[in-house]
């Protein structure tokens, strides 16, 4: 028995007078104080519990089986569970008899193998062999069933556990198979195998965000329920036949000999779910009394944490460019994150929004080769608004300040070899002169003090003071009155300003050291000012905390592997990170009663609670290139913009509930979560007491960028230089901000070509439960990508291209809604798949009738509209719809129209060959291209010509692309064709734009092929100059009737006049 009062467990034996068979079934009414004990020999037993010593109260004769007993304290009845039901009893007030309520039938004789009370809403949950039937009571003992869940693994359930924190329930099997439905939709979402043998219990922690599992074999273990990783287990030794936690964190084990109570740690809560592992910690101040904690992140986000609520905040957009960043800044002032690249660029993102968009890339150095090694951000108010700077510690040993004041543009070699550490004090802590100092170390293994002083023109680093450290340094902190590092043999040494600045050789200047802290590498480290304490993390996962004097304050005891750390606030509440989340430790837990004692007498003002932003993607994300504007400091201090930076972006952002994850294409198009490789510790330090990582690099390259040869010659800096005001100087925001809409606006002013957009189309995607995508739950780290690219290929390409065919034959293309394979998202279908049903419809339509084929246009209109479709493809269809367009039945050739526009292809530039179909035979194809021709804008005869006879017309159609080819090509046009085409419209059409009166239909088939064997006799042959040559599709071939056309336009052009008239 446990007390309550007191944290012990006494035993206590209590003899039986009455002989018993086996007990199979015994369950604890507590209100009425018995146990009820079923032996397998049709009768219930009742016996008074602990406080009644035990001594038998009746026997109650049952005429059924019973498999499992349960007490429900709410109604205060008992439940039995049996083959083909639940029975209901009322226990007496005396407790000494039983009546039968009434009796639940299962469908199909199930046999009810266990009864847990912990359901939905109060509910009973009935494990009844592959099922688990939510049960409500309806009063009077009567049962009905609310909802259901059923098992594909067709092995029986034997417990379940729900989750109302997180809408789950959790179910384990015979075969150990663990499966995970939504409560509210009863959809399957996941199972996976955890154990050898049956799974005797489940038990979730939303406060640590696991989820415990126990199974037969006699192996407990703790899930990690972000990654699915396993994170710890207990190995018995012995079969396990039963657990069942008594509250919170006190667990009871029965195994085959031996009895056991144990506890779970419970010294931390879950703060935030990263989704990734965490990189660096650190708190940083954004203001008075407002804070913020910037966590970095394997999969390269930066997110910004309330140190508060552990709400997240604001977060970046994930380009792959910050796969090798090693260092950040902020600048509060200007809301800007100043990122590393690994080079010596710098790149610049906008916190005002999120996701952060990239504002400006900043050149930090003439010599392309002086990396970025280190930043660092001084909250110095030196007057004339520098309200504060960003520092930069390069390769060269130069430490530049980077502002957008020119007078602040400075640089100064302090270091003989690479910059390794930059440190400022914390804003908000003092006024002083203290709060303008920066202090920098080196591969010269001098640490140096800097004051940033504003003169009269410029901003000044004056040295104060150059310390020679005896051994190499790892971490580096500015402190008040004193300098403090940890040190290559993991001790703390600090250097007071009294005694290096007053002494004559600072280079041997006196230190304080403390003995080694930890017995390896300290790999994290952290300040708490007000109380005069410092956090370290070892290596090997171990956390302490220390005073200044190196005494040891408290440790944390635990088998976890705990990983970055920082403080969340001035009380000493520690932020530690494991299991790819955030968790606070209070400082009730953690520090002893010395130094709360202390804390209790100390006057701290409350921190500003900051709401979070919403998540609003921009419309730019949703392109593959985003252009950033890039600056260079000159020597002078002048800063110039140089170029359009094109960022790479093929990754985006998807949300498992508020867990953000960054997801990339795989080598089959479909969408994957981004894995990354463990990377090596640090060599470099950081500056606010973290340490540097190495550069790490992901699984995946970033897919090559699309080669278009249309692109060679075109520099879109050089355009935008002449947009804005032909040459001269440019009108920029005071931040240097170029907005993308701006760029594109020059660069495309008809909108953005199809081929930027990113394949995974929505910059903003929700992780859906209910769908069993290969990056939900444990699949996304648990299974290779080339695991996931043969199922992918297998399902999709041979069963939905069968399907497909299957459908077409059949008539089912006709109700386009009801179709699956058009229902999916995207994210269900990866390119083969979809290049495979298009391919396949495209081929239908050769010879299609026309009810088949206005199907085909219907189909292709949806997937067009919810795929995002290859450039070769695009081209493929264009080439059959404008083919169509000369088919010798004229439905065929409306509905080929009709399709050029449900996908939408029809732009401006469009009018031209929308003109042939002005001048069609069949009356419906021309009323239906007039109507097509109001959506290019072009509504009488003269704009028509207006357009045909403009000058640049040519050259934007070479500019604009369909898929892979541009128009030109796909028309198959050269710039003679225009001036016939011109003549034709000036004979054949009305001002209205209606077929003129008298002009004769040909009496010929509009095949090309055919066309061209009776205009020129088989020894002619079409000629084409010798500049200009056809582009041949790199998409999918298939065999058309008729072959391709050369040109819609060649055998126009080059009729002989007679049938000009005549036609």
């Amino acid at each position: 028995m446990k007390s309550k009062s007191e944290d012990m467990v006494e035993k206590k034996t209590f003899s039986m007078t009455e002989r018993l068979p086996p007990i199979q079934s015994m369950v604890h009414a507590g209100s009425f104080h018995i146990l009820v004990v079923y032996c397998g020999d049709l009768l219930l037993r009742l016996f008074g519990d602990h406080f009644r010593a035990f001594k038998p109260l009746g026997i109650v004769p049952c005429r059924f089986n019973i498999n499992c007993l349960c007490y429900d304290p709410e109604v205060k009845m008992l439940l039995s569970g049996i083959l083909g039901g639940v029975v209901t009893w009322v226990i007496e007030q005396s407790g000494k008899g039983l009546q039968i309520a009434n009796m639940f039938s299962m469908p199909g004789d199930e046999v009810v193998q266990d009864i847990v009370l912990n359901g939905p809403n109060g509910s009973l949950l009935a494990l009844c062999e592959t099922v688990v039937r939510v049960l409500e009571h309806q009063g009077q003992g009567q049962l009905g069933e609310a909802k259901k869940f059923l098992s594909s693994s067709g092995s029986s359930i034997t417990c379940c556990f729900t989750c109302i924190d997180q809408g789950f329930l959790y179910a384990g099997n015979k075969s150990g198979e663990i499966q995970v439905w939504n409560l509210t939709r009863s959809h399957p979402l996941h199972s996976f195998k955890a154990h050898s043998s049956l799974v005797v219990c489940i038990h979730s922690r939303p406060e640590a965000h696991t989820l415990l599992t126990a199974g037969r074999e006699g192996t407990i273990k703790e899930w990690n329920l972000t990654s699915g990783n396993l994170l710890r287990q207990l190995e018995l030794g012995e079969e396990l036949y039963d657990l069942q936690f008594i509250d919170d964190t006190t667990f009871f084990c029965q195994t085959t000999h031996s009895f056991s109570l144990r506890r779970l740690p419970f010294f931390y809560t879950l703060f935030n779910v990263c989704g990734s592992t965490p990189q660096q910690v650190r708190r940083i101040c954004c203001g008075e009394n407002w804070f913020r904690i910037l966590c970095t992140t394997e999969d390269g986000l930066l997110r910004f944490v309330s140190p508060l609520t552990g709400e997240l905040l604001i977060l970046t957009w994930p380009f792959s460019i910050l796969d090798n960043a090693v260092d950040w800044a902020y600048d509060s002032g200007k809301e800007e994150l100043f990122v590393a690249t690994g080079g010596s660029e710098v790149l610049v993102f906008d916190t005002t929004r999120c996701p952060c968009p990239a504002k400006y890339l900043l050149g930090t150095s003439p010599d392309s080769h002086d990396f970025v090694q280190c930043l660092a951000y001084g909250h110095f108010h030196l007057g004339r608004g520098l309200e504060g700077l960003i520092f930069s510690g390069h390769q060269s040993g130069m430490i530049r300040v980077l502002s957008q004041h020119s007078c602040a543009r400075v640089e100064k070699l302090v270091h003989f070899g690479a910059v390794l550490a930059l440190s400022t004090m914390s804003g908000g802590i003092l006024a002083s002169r203290e709060n303008t100092l920066l202090c920098s170390y080196g591969m010269d293994d001098y640490i140096h003090l800097s004051e940033a002083v504003l003169s009269e023109i410029r901003v000044q680093l004056r040295p104060l003071a150059s310390i020679l450290s005896s051994c190499h340094l790892k971490h580096l902190i500015l402190l008040p009155k004193s300098v403090g590092a940890i040190t290559d043999t993991s001790c703390l040494r600090l250097w007071k300003f009294h005694d290096f600045l007053s002494s004559v050789s600072q280079e041997s200047s006196k230190f304080i050291e403390t003995l080694p802290l930890h017995q390896c590498a300290i790999t994290s480290f952290d300040v708490c000012l007000p109380l005069s304490l410092f956090v370290t993390g070892g290596i090997d996962g171990s956390v302490r905390i220390w005073d200044f004097h190196g005494r040891l304050i408290a440790m944390l005891d635990s088998s976890l592997h705990f990983g970055p750390l920082c403080f969340a606030n001035d009380r000493g509440d520690l932020l530690v990170t494991f299991n790819q989340s955030l968790y606070l430790v209070s400082c009730l837990k953690l520090l002893p009663s010395s130094v709360l004692s202390r804390l209790s007498f100390m006057t701290m003002t409350d921190e500003v609670l900051e709401a979070p932003k919403p998540f609003i993607p921009g419309f730019f994300f949703s392109f593959e290139t985003m252009f950033v504007p890039k600056y260079i400091y000159h020597v002078r201090r002048k800063q110039e913009l140089v170029d359009l930076k094109t960022l790479v972006n093929k990754r985006a952002i998807a949300f498992d509930h508020s867990v953000p994850h960054v997801i990339e294409e795989d080598k089959n198009g479909g969408p994957v979560l981004l894995r990354t490789t463990t990377h090596d510790t640090l060599e470099k330090t950081g500056t606010d007491g973290t340490e540097m990582k190495k550069p790490h690099h992901t699984h995946y390259v970033a897919p090559p960028q699309l080669q278009l040869t249309y692109w060679d010659g075109l520099n879109p800096y050089q355009i935008l230089r002449c947009y804005f005001g032909h040459g001269r100087k440019w009108l920029l925001a005071p931040d240097c901000y170029i907005p993308n809409s701006v760029i594109r606006a020059r660069l495309w002013p008809e909108g953005c070509p199809i081929y930027l957009q990113c394949n995974l189309h929505s910059p903003m995607r929700e992780l859906e439960w209910e769908k069993s995508e290969p990056f939900f739950f444990w699949h996304g780290r648990g299974r290779a990508v080339s695991d996931l690219g043969e199922f992918a290929q297998e399902e999709d390409e041979s069963l939905i291209k069968s399907r497909i065919i299957r459908d077409i034959n059949e008539g089912l293309l006709a109700d386009a809604a009801n179709r699956s394979w058009l229902g999916r998202k995207m994210s269900e279908m990866n390119e083969i798949a979809v290049s495979s049903l298009i391919e396949t419809i495209l081929g239908v339509m050769i010879h299609a009738v026309p009810l088949k084929y206005q199907c085909c246009i219907g189909a292709l209109g949806q997937i067009f509209a919810s795929y995002q479709v290859s450039p070769p493809l695009r081209s493929e269809t264009a080439h059959r719809l404008l083919d169509d367009t000369t088919n010798s039945n004229p439905l065929i050739r409306e509905l080929a129209w009709e399709g050029l526009k449900r996908l939408g292809m029809i732009t401006h530039l469009f009018a031209l060959p929308l003109a042939q179909g002005l001048m069609d035979k069949d009356q419906r194809v021309r009323s239906k291209a007039l109507s097509l021709m109001a959506d290019t804008g072009i509504h009488t005869k003269t704009s028509l010509l207006n357009l045909i006879q403009k000058e640049e017309t040519y050259r934007d159609m070479q500019q604009e692309m369909v898929g892979e080819e541009s128009l030109d090509l796909l028309l198959g046009m050269r710039p003679s064709d225009l001036q016939i085409l011109h003549t034709q419209v000036e004979q054949r059409l009305n001002e209205n734009l209606t077929l003129a009166k008298g002009d004769k239909k040909p009496d010929f088939s509009l095949d090309v092929s055919r066309i061209s064997e009776q205009i020129y006799p088989p020894t002619q042959h079409l000629s084409f100059s010798e500049e200009y040559e056809f582009k041949p599709s790199k998409g999918p071939k298939w065999s058309r009737g008729g072959g391709r056309k050369q040109s819609m336009y060649r055998v126009i052009g080059s009729k002989p006049r007679g049938l000009q008239e005549a036609g």
